[in-house]
Formats: structure tokens, sequence, C-alpha cells
């Protein structure tokens, strides 16, 4: 395993088969598909791909109006940055879409969240892959880190991921939260900060070995995506992200710096997460990282795919915005770079993409409401 720097040292279910089966179809066809719509298959020319996260609440009318928009452009990819699902009580579209007059004990409510989610969020892409990372609510009990990778193994699983496991030598190791792939010269990172026992040592060890081969001199990959769900410490979104927790400071600090030296060293780097309900960009253009650092990281918050929506905080960058639902779509150049703008959604597209059981009225209520 590759050295660590000096700093290192200082950090320190339920299944349902039939569901899963229907999707492992999805994921067969796409390994021997060619490629996806319009996704390209050269590192050569322009292509798409979206993220965002936290579509609890109102997701379920939230994310089939996303994953419209994501097939109606070509998008190689969704990428979920966690919360799937409330769990701590139930969320308003599942209520709405329920039986009236028969509430869901909290049990059963939570012996149904996951299985909802797949159903009326997931289900949604069809053939479009679509890359889960977790949320902090994906920990609420009785939820565990096992339940989450058994109940999302197929997703977690894919055969982009399992094809860069086998590339990296580790595909023997159990499936986790956290994992990469590699499309057209980008690596992808999935990293899981969702409890406070993140970053691990053994979340590090992973993350710097992959790193390493990024920036090895014989590597094709130009460009490094971080995803995961709570911001990086000393961002603008700074009061809901890794700040509120001493081991996620230090740990956070770390994998920020190690972000900043790869793109020191050349590499087109970005960070994105969600948590924070809401859209922002430039989270690193704070004062803590412009003295620590020449150039910060370009970075963003995009938790807007159905969450209860947040009020922005003070030091966000003026083209921040709340009370919206939507996507961050990432356009990615020839030569690496990405161009990434905001992709909102109105209440017409999400009456346009609902499923049958969805009353009109709900949706407008989360459209309106659903928000501090």
């Amino acid at each position: 395993m590759p050295s660590l720097p000096a700093s290192y040292a200082e950090c320190m279910s339920r299944d349902k088969v039939p569901l899963l089966l229907l999707i492992s179809v999805f994921l067969v066809v796409l390994a021997v598909a060619a490629s996806h719509g319009g996704a390209p298959e050269n590192a050569d020319t322009t292509w798409t791909f979206a993220v965002s996260g936290d579509s609890r609440n109102c997701g379920d009318f939230v994310m089939p109006a996303i994953a419209a928009r994501v097939k109606a452009e070509n998008d190689a990819f969704y990428w979920h940055l966690g919360d799937f699902r409330r769990m701590s009580s139930e969320d308003e579209d599942m209520i709405a879409m329920g039986t009236p007059g028969v509430p869901m004990s909290k049990a059963e409510y939570q012996q149904r969240a996951w299985d909802d989610f797949l159903t009326h969020q997931i289900a949604a892409f069809g053939s479009v892959p679509v890359f889960l990372g977790r949320g902090n609510h994906e920990t609420v009990a009785p939820m565990t880190r096992d339940g989450y990778t058994a109940k999302f193994s197929v997703l977690l699983d894919r055969p982009e991921i399992a094809g860069q496991r086998k590339a990296d030598g580790t595909d023997g190791a159990p499936l986790g939260p956290w994992y990469h792939w590699v499309h057209n010269g980008v690596d992808f990172i999935t990293l899981d900060n969702a409890t406070h026992e993140e970053f691990t040592s053994a979340q590090l060890h992973w993350l710097r070995s992959v790193l390493d081969r990024d920036l090895d001199p014989r590597s094709s990959v130009r460009t490094i995506i971080a995803g995961m769900h709570e911001a990086l410490p000393h961002s603008t979104g700074a009061e809901h992200a890794m700040d509120d927790w001493d081991l996620g400071v230090r740990t956070g600090e770390l994998v920020y710096r190690w972000m900043y030296d790869a793109q020191a060293a050349g590499k087109h780097v970005y960070i994105i997460a969600s948590h924070s309900h809401y859209y922002s960009p430039n989270v690193f253009n704070t004062g803590y990282w412009k003295e620590h650092t020449s150039k910060v990281v370009p970075g963003w918050i995009v938790g807007t795919a159905g969450a209860h929506r947040y009020k922005l905080p003070i030091q966000a960058d003026r083209a921040s915005t709340t009370n919206v639902y939507g996507f961050l779509r990432g356009t990615v150049h020839p030569d690496g770079a990405i161009d990434f703008n905001f992709v909102e959604l109105n209440e017409a597209d999400l009456e346009k993409a609902k499923w049958g059981e969805a009353p009109d009225a709900a949706i407008h209520e989360c459209f309106v409401g659903n928000h501090d």
C-alpha cells in the first residue's frame, strides 16, 4: 500500500429480490450495450453528467422530473449524494401516495422506505446509470451500513464499479459505500462521511491509493471529482457539514489538501456535496482556504432533489439559491475541464413526470411549501 503523507498521522435488510432483479436486468443491458444514449465512447468528445442529493420528503415527485431531464439531454449518468428517505418519520410524498385514512406505523414506514426510493425514484431513470452515495439519513436506526450495502448491492456493484475494482486489483474487497470509477479520463470518487466515524483510516488509505494512481505519470486520468454527502470543512456551508465533529474537521481538512495537491499537480479537480438543502457554488472560496492555499478547489453544495429546503447561510456565494429543486449538470470538455450549471425544475416539470398515483395537490404543496 502506498505510504501516506506525514499529515495523515495527525488525523485520526432487508432485501427485496424481485425489485433488485429488475434493476439487474437494466444493468446487464448496460454492460452489453456500447454506450447509453449520447454518452461518449472516447475522451475526444464533449459529454455531460448530472448530480445532486437529498431526495427525502418530496423526492418521489422531484426525482422523476430530474430523470426526465437527464434522459432528454442524454446525460451519461446521474450521481445521487445521499439522503434517499427521511427515515426518522414518514416522508410527505409517501403519505400523499398512500391509502387515505390508513397511516403507517413508524416500523412499517422504515421497512418500506428504501423500497419506495427504488420504486419511485431510481426506477424513473430506466436504463440510465445511477450511482449512489450514503447520507446521514441512511444511518437512522434501525438502518445500518451493512443493511445499506445489502439493499443497494446491485447499484454498488454496477459494471463500471466492478470493472474499476478489478482494474485497481481490489476486486476481492467487500462492497461498501465508498468507491470510484473512471469514465473518459474523469475519476469519479464517491466518499462516505455519513457518520461521525468518518473519515476512517481505512477510507483514507483507500482514497490515498486512488489519488496516487491518478497522479502517476502514466495515468490517463485528467480530472478528479470527489462527491460526498457532507461538505468538507471550512466551506460557506460550514454550519451543516464536516465541521460538526472533531474527526470530521481533521480528516476533512486532510482530504481537501489532497484534492488541492492534485489540482496543483495539474489535474482538473472538483468537489461536490449535498446535505444542505439549497444550491451553492464556490463553497470553498472562504477566508480559511484562501489563507491556507493559493488557489481554492472549485466546490458546490447541491441538496436540491426533494428535501425540506433551508435558508441560505449569510456567507453563501451570490449565485446561490434556495427554495428550488433541480440538479447540477457537468459538461466535460476534451481537455478534462468541466463547466457546471444548475438545472432548475418548475412545477410543470414535476407534474409532467409524476407517477400515476401522485396527487396534483401534493405536488403543488411540495413545490410551494417544503421549506423553512
